[in-house]
């Protein structure tokens, strides 16, 4: 089976990205006449550094769906949460729910929330029935040094309804320890 890319933002995070990233200074030559790129220096006001970090946390919803963790990164601008959605529906799901609202966002645990950035051209984050994708979840804010946060999806929506079409999603992030516990 292919695995189509989910529309989320592997395109629109590589158009922000390269919207929102400075020119990278040109490499230096060494002794030997051979390019040397300059060491990224972390952010110490990111969490992280700045530094992607892999994941590997599965929640499974009733309805059928499988929401898989990859990866999270703090950015300057943004937050990134890399995901890999299966739908083991026979109907298509919706992971923002009412894409004019706020459904969607990562609650630092000062309180604050970033809010889902989702792409134009798939507001809902609608998966089709039977369907895989992966791709990036962005965030709007950079996620500072903190100890915890929760990814939140369709806030509203059911956590325990085996035929509801937006999945309510609540997952603890490991960010200080590495570890993570999940509730649907």
């Amino acid at each position: 089976m292919t695995v189509p890319k989910l529309a989320i933002s592997l395109a629109f995070a590589a158009a922000l990205t390269a919207c929102q990233q400075p020119s990278a200074p040109k490499a230096d030559g060494d002794a030997a006449g051979n390019a040397v790129v300059p060491a990224v220096a972390s952010a110490p006001n990111m969490w992280n550094g700045g530094q992607a970090k892999p994941l590997d946390i599965q929640v499974a919803h009733p309805n059928g769906a499988v929401l898989q963790l990859t990866s999270l990164q703090s950015r300057p601008t943004d937050t990134v949460v890399g995901i890999r959605v299966i739908n083991g529906r026979d109907q298509d799901i919706d992971l923002n729910r009412y894409n004019s609202s706020r459904d969607g966002y990562l609650l630092l645990d000062s309180g604050e929330r970033l809010y889902l950035s989702p792409p134009s051209t798939n507001m809902r984050l609608s998966i089709p029935a039977g369907q895989t994708f992966e791709g990036e979840l962005v965030f709007l804010g950079r996620m500072p040094a903190i100890n915890s946060a929760v990814l939140v999806l369709n806030e509203d929506g059911s956590r325990d309804n085996q035929n509801t079409a937006t999945p309510g999603f609540r997952i603890d992030l490991p960010l200080a320890t590495g570890q993570a516990g999940a509730r649907r």
